[in-house]
C-alpha cells in the first residue's frame, strides 16, 4: 500500500519526457511580468524511493562459464530506498539548464535469486547504488525544470545463503556479495516549493525516473562456513527501475524580475483562451518491468506443494491506445476520465519446482479505466495524478526442462490478473518543438499496478485436461510510457477569466 501511496507524492509532475508548451501563452489577458529563478549554483538533496529489479541468471562453472543448466531463469525484486545527492548547475540561457550531479541510495529494494541448476533460492538486497551524470532541462515556467539524465550507475548487492526450493532447508552454500557497474537514463521535473504556495526561498522538490542496467557478471556461490568456493557461480544481467521524490536547497536560488532575465513567458495576451475540456485520443508506446511473488500450489485446496516461494521477474517494451474526456474546472484545476490498452511483450519466465522446469512469464495485453486530477503549470502544460482499475493479461507457454532444455508434458494457461494502479504524468501542447500543430499534445506518465493473488492453471499438453497443480502468482507492474495525444476541440474559448 505504502508504494503506491509514494508514486501518488513522487509523480507530481513526472517529465522523463515532460518536454513543455512554448510558454507565449493564449492568455485572455495578460498577466503581471512572472520573476525568474536564478537556476545557476550548487545544490544538495535528500529523499526517499521505490523500486523493481529483475535479473536474467544462470547457473555456470567458476572460472570458465560453462552453463551448467539449459537457460537463463529471470527472478528479482522491489522496495524502498532513501537517497542523498548534489550538483552544479549552469543556465545556459533563460529557458535552458545543463547540469552535473551525484547521488547515492541507500535501502532495502530485496527478494530472491534462483539457482536453476540447484533448484534453490538466495536472499538478494539491492542495499547501495550510486550514481553520477549529466542532465539537460527546459524551463516550462520560471521556477519548473523538466529534465533529461543519463550517466554511471553502481549497485551493490547483498546476497544470502542458499535454501532448497522444497523443504526450506539451508543447502550449506550462500551466494557472495557483488558490486554491479552500468548505466542509466531518466528523467523528472523540478519545481520551487512556491508551486505548492509556500515560501521557503532556495528549497525545490525534485521527482525523478531511472532505468539502469548493469551487464552480465559471475557471482561464485561458497560454502557458507568455510567460504570455499564450491566450483559454481550464478552468471547474471541486471536491469532495474526507480522514482524517487527529494527536498533540493539551491545556495544561490534568487529571484529576479522577468525583463531583467530576458525570459519570455507570459509576456502577451493573444485574444482566446485554451480550453482543456473535451475528448481525446492518443497512442504510443512505453517500457516495464514485472516482479512477481510465486508458489506452486495444489489446484483444488490451494495447498502449497513446496516450503518457498519464488520471485520471478521480467522487463520489456509494449504499445499503448487510450481515449478519455477532461474538465476544466477553474483556470488552473482539470479533472478527467480516460481508458487505455498495453499490448507488448514485458517477458521474464517462472520456475515449477515439481517438475525442474522453466515457463515464460508474458505480460501481453493489459488495460485500465481510471481517473486524473491535473493542475495546469502553464496554459497548455498540465501536470497531473492518476489511479484506477487495470486488467493484466499473462500468455499460456509450454514448460521446457531447466536441465536439458527439451520440451515437458505441461503448459500454463493463459490468465487474467485484477487490480489497481495508481500514478501521474505531464502532458503538453507540441508547440515546444516548434510545430504549429493545433491540438496535438505529447504525454509521459508512470505508474505502478499491484493485482491479485490468482492461479495460473498448469495443463497437460496432449490431452489439454488441467494439471493436479498450479502456479499461485501475485504480480506488480511499473511501467513508463509517451504518447502522442489529440484532443478535439482544443483552443476554444474558456469561460472563466485568468
Amino acid at each position: 500500500m505504502k508504494k503506491f501511496l509514494l508514486g501518488t507524492v513522487a509523480l507530481i509532475a513526472l517529465g522523463s519526457a515532460a518536454n513543455a508548451a512554448d510558454l507565449a501563452a493564449r492568455y485572455t489577458k495578460a498577466p503581471v511580468m512572472a520573476p525568474v529563478s536564478n537556476w545557476t549554483g550548487f545544490y544538495l538533496s535528500g529523499g526517499f524511493g521505490y523500486g523493481i529489479w529483475d535479473a536474467s541468471s544462470r547457473s555456470v562453472v567458476t572460472g570458465t562459464g560453462i552453463p551448467t543448466a539449459a537457460g537463463d531463469l529471470h527472478s528479482g525484486g522491489r522496495g524502498y530506498f532513501g537517497t542523498v545527492g548534489g550538483g552544479y548547475d549552469y543556465q545556459l540561457a533563460p529557458s535552458w539548464v545543463i547540469g552535473v550531479f551525484g547521488d547515492a541510495q541507500f535501502g532495502d529494494v530485496n527478494g530472491t535469486v534462483t539457482d536453476p541448476a540447484a533448484l534453490a533460492n538466495a536472499r538478494s538486497k539491492n542495499d547501495v547504488s550510486y550514481a553520477a551524470g549529466v542532465r539537460l532541462g527546459y524551463l516550462i515556467a520560471p521556477d519548473v525544470l523538466s529534465y533529461v539524465n543519463a550517466g554511471y550507475s553502481h549497485a551493490h548487492f547483498k546476497n544470502g545463503a542458499y535454501v532448497d526450493i522444497v523443504t526450506g532447508a539451508p543447502t550449506g552454500n550462500s551466494l557472495r556479495n557483488s558490486n554491479r557497474d552500468g548505466w542509466f537514463i531518466g528523467g523528472g521535473v523540478e519545481n520551487s516549493l512556491n508551486f505548492f504556495g509556500i515560501n521557503a526561498p532556495g528549497w525545490f522538490m525534485r521527482t525523478d525516473y531511472r532505468v539502469a542496467e548493469y551487464g552480465r557478471k559471475s557471482v561464485d556461490n561458497v560454502d557458507s562456513v568455510t567460504g570455499a568456493l564450491i566450483g559454481t557461480s550464478l552468471s547474471n544481467k541486471l536491469y532495474e527501475q526507480t522514482v524517487s521524490t527529494s527536498l533540493v536547497y539551491r545556495f544561490n536560488s534568487h529571484v529576479s524580475s522577468a525583463s531583467s532575465a530576458g525570459y519570455r513567458g507570459y509576456t502577451k495576451a493573444p485574444a482566446v483562451g485554451v480550453n482543456w475540456t473535451g475528448f481525446h485520443i492518443g497512442g504510443g508506446g512505453g517500457y516495464g518491468l514485472l516482479s512477481a511473488d510465486s508458489r506452486e500450489v495444489n489446484a483444488i485446496t490451494g495447498a502449497p506443494a513446496f516450503a518457498t516461494n519464488t520471485k520471478p521477474s521480467g522487463h520489456g517494451y509494449f504499445g499503448t491506445v487510450s481515449g478519455g474526456y477532461d474538465w476544466q474546472i477553474n483556470p488552473t484545476w482539470v479533472v478527467g476520465i480516460f481508458g487505455d490498452a498495453q499490448f507488448g511483450d514485458i517477458k521474464g519466465n517462472m520456475l515449477d519446482r515439481d517438475l525442474s522446469s522453466i515457463a515464460s512469464l508474458k505480460n501481453d495485453i493489459n488495460y485500465a479505466a481510471g481517473v486524473r486530477v491535473g493542475y495546469l503549470v502553464a496554459p497548455d502544460v498540465l501536470s497531473y495524478v492518476n489511479g484506477g482499475y487495470s486488467h493484466a493479461q499473462v500468455k499460456g507457454a509450454n514448460y521446457y526442462s531447466a536441465n536439458s532444455g527439451s520440451l515437458d508434458a505441461l503448459a500454463t494457461r493463459k490468465t487474467g490478473f485484477d487490480g489497481w494502479f495508481i500514478g501521474g504524468g505531464v502532458e503538453n501542447s507540441l508547440n515546444f518543438f516548434g510545430i504549429n500543430a493545433p491540438g496535438w499534445f505529447m504525454n509521459t506518465e508512470y505508474r505502478v499496478a499491484e493485482y491479485d493473488r490468482k492461479n495460473i492453471q498448469n495443463y497437460f499438453t496432449a490431452t489439454n485436461a488441467d494439471a493436479p497443480t498450479a502456479l499461485s502468482t501475485k504480480m506488480y507492474v511499473q511501467t513508463v510510457s509517451t504518447s502522442l495525444v489529440y484532443r478535439f476541440n482544443w483552443g476554444s474559448p474558456v469561460v472563466a477569466k485568468y
